[in-house]
């Protein structure tokens, strides 16, 4: 007899979102991903047929081994022959196999170092692993509606086990939810080689599962980008073209210091980049040299030599006509699809769903080289129609339109009752040095915002500046994204003047209450475009020598009128968009190389 297998591997959100480094949400993300994959290969291995999956749905057995570049989203959907229950008990077997190897990887360094039992209580309680299973003896379709039921069903059914905390060490950084499994007096005793044995600061406590995530060890492993580092990237290909002996000539004085190369530089970057963007800020620097560590040959701390080794590289690199410097602030893309649900309810039989997976599979395969090679970021993971990657600002707009592209491509042959599948994508601008908790929030946020579009396929973006409020701009795609370039081009050619969106803005302001609304009703909509019109005709632009261009200001205007095509924006969108786009437009012009007689 044949049965339905839903199987589903968590805690998700919780345990990937709990991040203080990049490093720590990828491998939360990794780890769920190999977990997925032993218990998907151990469906396959009972059944001795791939085609038992539905979904994943990969493309051939080896994508299921351990490392494997393929990533596995924590749901699972397999037809299986053999005793539900049987094969239930050898898939959790498969799933505690692996995490115990990816957990004697972790812990190899430290052996005795730390609180074994308590580490090993604390993993074991965070992993999560439901299954159900439903005879198929009707309709494929109906079959997979009812197991969803009951997976809801098991889901809300918890599993009640001896509590793995209670005492008074202090609880976990990550999360403040678990006990730090680190002795006390590892801190008084050797505070300067915490980040060697543990990759921790001086002021951190980690629990388990945070110690797993933080000595993990994974393919890409201690490699995976650092948020200062995807900042820093436009301006290290830059730099590394153009002054690659000044960078090594720098990179080698800190070497000397001590920095460690483990921790210094990534031995396997796409971008063939031999340093952390650490280097390039000095706040960043304090991460390899502790302010009181001394320096024996001038008898200066190491921090105050490496922050003048900076110093001078910036000094000549200014020599050599580079004047420009990293930008302190990077990208996150959250992405997902639109209609998924509907598209595979549309899919009346399993062959039918497998077909949708594989679709699923064809686009989280591309999107690596997508978002590695193509826009030079960072994947955390794609998994199904899910992904999330940090990207350099200069690149991510690009990067976010090409996905949807390609997924939209990719699934154009499973279409809804409305419309086949697209991809909405919500982009957060934030500052390398904010929490990456903070980070991700606002990433999810604007992808929550795309996804409030009528119909979606749409894009949001957040720009999250240190100096002012966070601001966000959406839309459908192939009309925000299509004005946003518009606006872009308009900045990088120096035609608006960086002030005039924000007297705009100011201007849309006066005129609404704190709802939003209208403040003055009889402020008719020609009032408001002979205002904005007089506001833009007096701004100069070229070092104040020139009025804007009649056209800009035409087009301008008729962005804010209704058309046959679409709702004529506000006022306030405008100039949203406009300050929006003075980002990307900065971001790019730091990417690109100064002409010859350029400023």
């Amino acid at each position: 007899m044949q049965h339905l297998l839903i199987v589903n591997i968590g805690p998700v959100q919780e345990f990937i979102a709990s991040a203080r480094r990049s490093r720590d949400l990828w491998f939360g993300s990794w780890l769920l991903s190999e977990l997925s994959k032993a218990a998907a290969k151990a469906i396959v291995g009972e059944e001795k047929n791939l085609e038992s999956l539905i979904f994943p749905a990969p493309n051939e057995s080896k994508d299921l081994e351990p490392d494997s570049s393929f990533d596995v989203a924590n749901k699972i959907v397999a037809i299986i022959q053999a005793e539900p229950k049987m094969l239930a008990t050898k898939l959790l077997n498969a799933v505690n196999a692996r995490l115990n190897e990816i957990k004697e990887g972790a812990f190899e360094e430290i052996k005795g170092r730390f609180n074994r039992d308590v580490a090993n209580k604390q993993i074991d309680d965070m992993l999560e692993l439901f299954w159900v299973a439903k005879l198929i003896d009707k309709d494929y379709s109906q079959v997979r509606k009812e197991a969803e039921v009951l997976m809801a069903a098991r889901k809300t059914t918890r599993n009640y086990t001896n509590v793995s905390w209670g005492s008074d060490e202090f609880k976990s950084s990550l999360d403040g939810q678990r006990e730090s499994v680190i002795p006390k007096e590892i801190y008084k005793a050797d505070p300067e080689k915490l980040w060697r044995k543990y990759r921790i600061s001086e002021g951190e406590r980690l629990c388990g599962v945070g110690l797993l995530k933080r000595l993990g060890k994974g393919k890409k492993g201690m490699n995976f980008y650092s948020t200062s580092h995807v900042a820093s990237l436009p301006f290290i290909k830059l730099v590394t073209e153009k002054a690659e002996g000044v960078v090594n000539e720098y990179a080698k004085k800190l070497l000397d210091l001590g920095a460690n190369p483990t921790d210094f530089g990534y031995s396997s970057s796409s971008a063939k980049i031999a340093f952390d963007g650490h280097i390039l800020y000095e706040e960043r620097l304090s991460d390899y040299f502790k302010k009181d560590e001394k320096d024996e040959k001038n008898g200066k701390t190491k921090l105050e030599t490496a922050k003048e080794a900076l110093k001078e590289f910036y000094e000549k690199l200014n020599k050599l006509n580079l004047k420009k410097r990293p930008s302190p602030y990077y990208g996150l893309l959250h992405a997902d699809g639109d209609r998924m649900g509907e598209a595979i309810d549309c899919q009346k039989t399993a062959q039918a769903h497998q077909e949708i997976s594989k679709a699923l599979t064809k686009f989280a395969g591309s999107v690596r080289k997508i978002v590695e090679q193509d826009y030079n970021g960072c994947l955390v993971y794609a998994g199904g129609d899910d992904v999330l990657a940090f990207l350099p600002v200069d690149t991510i707009l690009g990067c976010a339109r090409k996905l949807s592209d390609d997924f939209k491509e990719k699934l154009k042959k499973f279409p809804t009752k409305s419309d086949s599948p697209t991809l909405s994508v919500g982009i957060a601008i934030v500052h390398h040095l904010d929490p990456l908790s903070d980070s991700l929030d606002l990433a999810r946020k604007a992808e929550k915002a795309a996804k409030s579009i009528p119909n979606k396929n749409a894009l949001a973006i957040t720009v999250s500046k240190r100096s002012g409020t966070d601001l966000t701009v959406k839309g459908g795609w192939n009309q925000i994204d299509q004005r946003l370039e518009q606006w872009i081009a308009m900045h990088l050619n120096d035609q608006l003047p960086k002030g005039v969106a924000y007297e705009l803005r100011d201007l849309a302001l006066s005129l609404t209450d704190k709802n939003n609304q209208k403040s003055n009703e009889g402020t008719s909509d020609a009032l408001i475009k002979g205002q904005v019109r007089r506001i833009l005709e007096r701004k100069r632009v070229n070092s104040a020598s020139h009025p804007i261009d009649k056209n800009i200001i035409k087009e301008i205007l008729h962005k804010m009128s209704n058309t046959n095509d679409e709702k004529g924006l506000s006022l306030k969108e405008i100039s949203d968009e406009i300050i929006v786009a003075q980002a990307f437009a900065d971001a790019k012009r730091l990417a690109t190389p100064k002409q010859e007689g350029e400023e």
